[in-house]
């Protein structure tokens, strides 16, 4: 069966929606009044059972001529009528609007006090309030997209500003990733294909509570938020001269503006993983005229390829990267092309008249040798020109096994070959060769599983890195009031935290998870016993740039691990609120077994004394005795002489 959807949308009558069941020869209104700034929403494959569930927010017309502009969810399911419709969570009530994505379905809804909320469905049950950590009111919510089950949402607070915050696996409980996220009409937060956990995101660097007028830094993550970084500039710019650059003062940033007028911000694909292209500044902050940046190797290591403002795009799964000059500015004839992913380039004609290029793309795709350009003419015509140009020509052969290698993705925060807790080994074509990879080629990755570390955990809902960058330790933070899980009456145990969770889509296993993994707490203290103030004793390592950027903080605390610390799971009902009990619990337990120790050795030491003495003053008794049988005694006066007045060669003493 097919089911096809219309829309009917006019200003001046509501929405209606109607449904087809026999591609389009009759149809059959199923919804009216739907609010037009969500419209609807089909479900997602996978996470609804009977696979055609219509999502869509309904107003009461009423409510709407007073000024009312909430909504309520409803869904309408085969074979669509009045019986299949109802609202999906009638708690949820009226709100502002919704989206849905994945597992999750996110409500935004605003109180009669204005508090605004965020309400998030986690594979389809009912609503629960998103528990963000942050004393600042919200004013909007923007889902920037899932990774790896974890949603990430960007906070719009009162004031003007945005923070980045990172979920959970049921959406629920969020800890914060990224302060003053530039927002403006795009947001500058990129997501890398091709290489899991990757983000680049521009950062207001400010001193006061307007934003506006701040300068911008760029900073890298490669555990999807856990951690972010500066970038590392290259130690050369495209002409071979030292750039003398060093972070924290100097580092690389982008110009992330990605609107249709723009030039390119920061560029990405699956078909050519490890590769990344984007225009970027050196020095402390961002700045103007952007030249043409490259990384290899997924974001670690960046070199200066092309000086100016350029469009790129990829062809034959990255075995080409073309780049027209000047992009949305000037006129141009000439595109240029490289074999050896921006080592080097050659330059093309593909046109007699100057363009104005608007496009580089790539149809049908990027496994293909086509790219097409289209802009305007620069003559006084003005008319709109798409070219293709074909670079299969250049390549003299096809690749065979010899030209690959294998490339492993790689933090350079860490000691391992490990992202995510899994080592990834995926093939790519050598750069010395310019072979052709071929439409059907078929790129081979292996993964391992590594084991744990510090470096596959982040902050647990409730603690916080406490610096302005969000480097050092995760300790409690003190804008989060948490529970205490004793209170509730027969509680005797539960399952604590000590800050840490494990990484949404880590999957790491074995190594250090044991002092990372939650634990089973019991509540020892009486009820008339005031609550403990919550402390935190979270485990570190002796190696700062594992829990955060060895460029964004110069003085990060580093001492042994000494606790267990977060879980790859939500908090809940019985879910740790304070570590300060079981943290007293284990010092009791420690200090009872230093305390046993201790009288332990003691003992020992003191048998030891009185088997010394007892042997001495034996021993000295019967050589006296030998002594006077002899007749060499000697009188003394006194038989406890000080060290001062005794003689060393006296043979009585011992």
């Amino acid at each position: 069966m097919s089911i096809t959807l219309l829309w009917v949308y006019n200003f001046c009558i509501p929405i209606k929606i109607y449904v087809s069941t026999n591609l389009g020869q009759s149809w059959k209104m199923i919804a009216e009044n739907v609010d037009q700034s969500s419209d609807y929403q089909w479900d997602e494959p996978g996470w609804d059972s009977d696979g055609s569930v219509i999502y869509f927010n309904q107003f009461d017309p009423e409510d709407r001529d007073r000024g009312n502009y909430t909504v309520s969810l409803f869904t309408q399911r085969y074979p669509f009528g009045a019986e299949t419709q109802q609202e999906f969570d009638p708690n949820l009530g009226r709100h502002e609007d919704f989206f849905l994505l994945g597992p999750y379905i996110f409500a935004q809804k605003t109180e009669d006090n204005d508090d605004t909320h965020l309400l998030v469905s986690y594979n389809r049950q009912p609503f629960q309030a998103a528990q963000i950590p942050t004393p600042y009111d919200h004013r909007s919510y923007i889902v920037s997209h899932i990774e790896e089950r974890q949603a990430l949402v960007i906070v719009q607070h009162e004031g003007g500003f945005y923070n980045l915050y990172l979920s959970e696996e049921t959406g629920v409980y969020f800890s914060l990733s990224l302060r003053d996220l530039v927002v403006d009409y795009a947001i500058d937060l990129e997501r890398i294909d091709g290489v899991n956990g990757t983000m680049i995101a521009n950062q207001y660097v400010r001193d006061t509570p307007d934003v506006t007028d701040a300068p911008i830094r760029t900073l890298l993550t490669l555990d999807n938020g856990g951690n972010w970084e500066l970038i590392h500039p290259p130690d050369l710019d495209v002409y071979g001269n030292p750039v003398n650059c060093e972070p924290p003062l100097c580092s690389l940033h982008f110009d992330m503006d990605t609107s249709a007028y723009a030039r390119l911000g920061v560029f990405s694909t699956e078909s050519a993983p490890g590769i990344i292209i984007a225009h970027g500044t050196l020095g402390d902050t961002l700045s103007s005229n952007p030249d043409l940046y490259i990384s290899r190797d997924g974001g670690v290591t960046w070199h200066e390829t092309l000086s100016g403002s350029y469009g790129a795009n990829v062809l034959d799964h990255g075995g080409i990267i073309v780049a027209v000059n000047d992009y949305h500015q000037v006129s141009s004839t000439v595109l240029k092309y490289s074999c050896n992913e921006g080592l080097s380039w050659n330059s093309f004609t593909f046109t007699d008249s100057a363009m104005v290029i608007y496009g580089v793309i790539t149809e049908p795709g990027e496994h293909t040798t086509n790219v097409s350009l289209y802009g305007i003419e620069s003559s006084g015509s003005r008319n709109w020109v798409v070219v293709t140009v074909d670079f299969d020509p250049i390549f003299s052969r096809d690749c065979g096994d010899d030209d690959y290698y294998d490339w492993l993705p790689w933090d350079d925060r860490s000691d391992t070959d490990c992202i995510l807790g899994s080592s990834i080994v995926i093939e790519r074509r050598n750069i010395t060769t310019c072979c052709r990879n071929g439409r059907d080629y078929v790129r081979e990755t292996q993964y391992s599983i590594c084991e744990c570390n510090e470096e596959d955990f982040e902050c647990d809902y409730g603690y916080a890195k406490p610096g302005e960058d969000l480097s050092g330790l995760c300790v409690k933070d003190p804008d989060v009031e948490l529970e205490d899980p004793c209170d509730n009456e027969g509680t005797t145990t539960y399952i604590a935290s000590t800050g840490y969770r494990k990484i949404a889509g880590d999957v790491c296993q074995g190594g250090d998870e044991r002092l990372y993994a939650p634990y089973e707490a019991e509540c020892c203290r009486t009820p008339t016993e005031p609550p403990t103030t919550a402390t935190n004793t979270a485990p570190t390592t002796t190696t700062s740039s594992s829990t955060s950027s060895k460029w964004l903080s110069s003085e990060t605390p580093t001492t042994t691990p000494t606790s267990s610390s977060g879980a790859n799971s939500s908090p809940s009902s019985n879910a740790p609120q304070t570590s300060s009990n079981t943290n007293d619990e284990r010092n009791k337990v420690v200090l009872m077994e230093v305390l046993v120790g201790v009288v332990a050795l003691i003992a020992v030491m003191f048998v030891i004394i009185i088997v010394i003495l007892f042997l001495k003053y034996f021993g000295l008794k019967k050589r006296n005795n030998q002594l006077l049988s002899s007749g060499q005694h000697r009188f003394r006066t006194e038989v406890n002489m000080s060290a001062a007045e005794s003689d060393d060669d006296d043979p009585l003493l011992p």
